[in-house]
């Protein structure tokens, strides 16, 4: 990470960051259980809500002509069968991926609802 393509800096300035360990410069430190993660916790693990997602943003932005086919693409793409399920792999259980949330639109998005009308919504009144 520390590479010139990278952040470009020396490893020493950042690793403690990327463990965690937050030194605010000013006497203040805090130690953080949710640092900055690349694979663990499942935070890679391809979701079919997040491709839907994606996909109605393309369509609300009008990168996409018509309606798609949300679930299929979803389920074509998000290719959660090959990251494989491997004893000792320490992956935190599988959560179903059809929670509805809301991003940072503000508009709420659910994975099982209407995904049309969702894509429809104005990103400037949402």
């Amino acid at each position: 990470m520390s590479k010139p393509t990278y952040i470009n800096c020396e490893a020493k300035t950042i690793l403690g960051r990327l463990q965690g360990h937050y030194d605010y410069g000013d006497g203040r430190t805090k130690e953080d259980p949710n640092y900055m993660i690349f694979s663990s916790r499942n935070c890679n693990y391809p979701q079919p809500k997040y491709a839907k997602w994606f996909l109605s943003q393309y369509r609300r932005w009008g990168l996409v002509k018509g309606a798609p086919d949300y679930e299929g693409v979803a389920s074509s793409h998000a290719l959660g069968h090959l990251r494989g399920s491997h004893e000792g792999d320490r992956l935190h259980p599988r959560r179903p991926g059809q929670q509805q949330g809301n991003l940072f639109d503000g508009a709420t998005f659910d994975p099982a609802g209407d995904l049309e009308a969702y894509a429809k919504v104005s990103p400037s009144t949402a």
